[in-house]
């Protein structure tokens, strides 16, 4: 269970290291996005890897081939860059980005590697923002055909809201890891957060995600590690055979 939840740590570096210490005995990934780094910087990697813990980067490369596999390359070559588990990249990039990802990252030495996931479509989007951006299918479509890319890419997976695990599972099989991000204790879209395709825990659990990212359940509240624990019970409802 400790290592199937992910920590969103969107907060300032003080809150950050506040609910690391409140709940590094229980999870063992914690996400790393702009707003923490661009506050906190490459120093973060250290942090995490003097505890043993590990990081996920949500950076969500989207450009051309050669600024992806350098970018890559050079979180690999920072200090404490052990931390690093995995990073995101828009799948919507194309084959010729993630397929240059991934060649870049197999070419390093086995014990600088870190998982490459993409992303399909944003937790904040529903199928008329598609359509707007020109996209003419369904938001299940749509992240069935960036998830199969992925797969096709030799990506190890991809981050896609919860109701649409069980389609990627149909489509690419159970060797793709699925991150669900939007997951929520209460799955009831609140006129504050702009995530709009959001699960509980037991319904991310039971429609076949290996990870679930949890953000502001957990760094809003004012008791961290009791969020978790909550988390954890409920997941702990169903039962899944894969």
């Amino acid at each position: 269970m400790r290592d199937k939840v992910i920590v969103a740590l969107d907060v300032e570096p003080t809150r950050a290291r506040e609910i690391v210490s409140q709940t590094k005995d229980l999870v063992s990934i914690y996400k790393i996005g702009p707003v923490l780094w661009f506050r906190w910087g490459a120093e973060s990697l250290k942090f995490f890897a003097d505890q043993g813990l590990r990081v996920m980067l949500d950076f969500k490369f989207h450009d051309i081939p050669n600024t992806v596999t350098e970018s890559l390359k050079a979180l690999s070559s920072l200090e404490g860059s052990r931390s690093i588990w995995g990073a995101t990249l828009h799948a919507s990039g194309g084959f010729s980005m993630l397929r240059s990802a991934v060649l870049e990252k197999d070419s390093w030495p086995q014990e600088r590697r870190f998982h490459l996931f993409g992303v399909t479509v944003l937790t904040s989007l529903k199928e008329k923002d598609l359509y707007r951006a020109g996209v003419n299918r369904s938001v299940e479509a749509q992240v069935k055909k960036l998830a199969a890319l992925a797969q096709d890419s030799g990506l190890d997976g991809v981050v896609a809201s919860g109701d649409e695990v069980a389609v990627i599972r149909k489509a690419c099989g159970q060797e793709l890891l699925v991150l669900v991000p939007g997951v929520r204790l209460v799955a009831e879209p609140r006129r504050d957060l702009d995530q709009k395709r959001v699960v509980t825990p037991a319904q991310a659990v039971a429609a076949g995600a290996d990870y679930l990212i949890v953000g502001r359940d957990i760094y809003q509240s004012q008791d961290p590690r009791e969020r978790v624990e909550a988390l954890f019970g409920a997941m702990e409802t169903v039962k899944i055979e894969k």
